[in-house]
């Protein structure tokens, strides 16, 4: 069965590279332009913003293609907080020298500090390809493509780092995130390791860890692995819920209980654990109760399948199939290739005198288990099986 699990991901947010909010070194201009920027710098080093920028502007009007001043005119704007007007000095820098290293950097730390990945990706792209040694442009670069979701890319660029023996926390961890939402977990199984011996006291490094041997089918070796996450930090977000749903597999139901009612008592808005305890009432007839909290699990998250098929189970004990079959339909098309909801469909059709459609979802389950087992087989075996005549 599948896991019902949200899969975990800590976005991790790099503080910016150390060239942004710093100033590049200038080219020879004429004296009064060297001057003002001379009191520019001076001016930034007491963090007197206000007077840099006034000095750095005096020295663009003398000298309007001068890219370094402008990168640096972008860097005290950044400082001031003035996002927009950082954009446009550095997006004039980059246009001006379109091989400018500094420019694209610094443009792309700022598109990503405004949470405007797609351009961050852009600028950073130019920033690699002219220095494609720069560590701090590839794991910005990571990042940006982490946060649109674009996790092969992130891949490609966290393991050029990684080949080049850049094995810090931060690689390490984005790595491990990216393969697991690829779910190429013999690649997180073999990252994660490393990044809980460089981070030892780093719950969240433990709970990828876990995350990732459990969903590599090792469920017994993820368990110390979750209980020090919340032995380092017991009040880490999702570390009880983890545990708990490992702990129900292995049938420990009593002790996945009490997790999933700790971690409800640390985010009691975390639905995941909601919906793991409804499930669990459900199974022990508490119907009514069930029924009520897993609205409140499919308000919150709607096109959470599992969290549908369960409400529709529960409107099924309680006899109300022609509510049952509304919720249940709603699952299906959220993964029409997952047979049980085809069989619960049935099921709910069948209640309400439909038997010529519970058939159709009855066959089609059938025939999705088939498929699944035979590409089970071909999994196992590493071969297709043979052709039928």
């Amino acid at each position: 069965m599948r896991s019902t699990r949200f899969l975990i991901i800590l976005l991790l947010i790099l503080p910016l590279p150390p060239s942004f909010g710093q100033a590049v070194t200038v080219q020879t201009v004429s004296p009064e332009a060297a001057r003002h920027v001379a009191e520019a710098r001076s001016a930034e080093a007491r963090e007197d913003w206000q007077e840099a920028e006034r000095s750095y502007l005096k020295a663009i009007k003398l000298a309007p293609a001068w890219a370094e001043a402008l990168v640096n005119l972008g860097v005290v704007y950044n400082h001031e907080s003035r996002t927009d007007e950082a954009i446009l000095v550095l997006r004039h820098a980059a246009q001006i020298r379109p091989q400018f290293f500094a420019a694209h950097l610094n443009l792309g730390a700022t598109y990503f500090k405004a949470h405007r990945y797609e351009e961050a990706i852009t600028s950073l792209g130019h920033a690699v390809t002219i220095e494609p040694t720069n560590v701090q442009a590839r794991e910005l670069l990571a990042l940006s493509w982490i946060a649109v979701e674009k996790f092969q890319e992130a891949v490609e660029q966290l393991e050029t780092l990684y080949s080049r023996q850049r094995r810090d926390p931060a690689i390490l961890q984005a790595l491990g995130q990216s393969y697991l939402r690829l779910k190429i977990y013999d690649r997180a199984v073999k990252r994660l390791p490393e990044l809980v011996s460089v981070a030892p006291d780093s719950a969240q490094a433990q709970l990828l860890l876990g995350e990732a041997v459990d969903n590599a089918s090792e469920s017994e070796r993820a368990i110390p692995e979750f209980r020090r996450a919340f032995e380092i930090d017991p009040r880490m977000d999702q570390a009880h819920v983890a545990l708990g749903y490992v702990l129900l597999k292995g049938g420990e139901t009593d002790e996945a209980v009490r997790r999933f009612a700790e971690e409800l008592d640390i985010n009691p808005g975390m639905t995941l654990a909601l919906y793991h305890l409804e499930k669990l009432n459900l199974s022990r007839g508490e119907s009514d109760t069930a029924v009520s909290m897993l609205s409140r699990v499919i308000e919150a998250v709607p096109d959470f399948r599992p969290g549908l098929e369960a409400l529709g189970q529960g409107l099924l004990k309680k006899g109300e199939a022609a509510h049952a079959v509304a919720v249940l339909e709603r699952a299906v098309k959220l993964d029409p290739q997952w047979p049980d909801g085809h069989v619960l469909l049935g099921r709910a059709y069948m209640a309400t005198g439909r038997r010529d459609d519970a058939k159709k979802e009855f066959n089609t389950a059938q025939k999705l288990s088939g498929e699944e087992r035979k590409r089970l087989e071909e999994k196992v075996t590493g071969s297709k099986s043979p052709a039928r005549p």
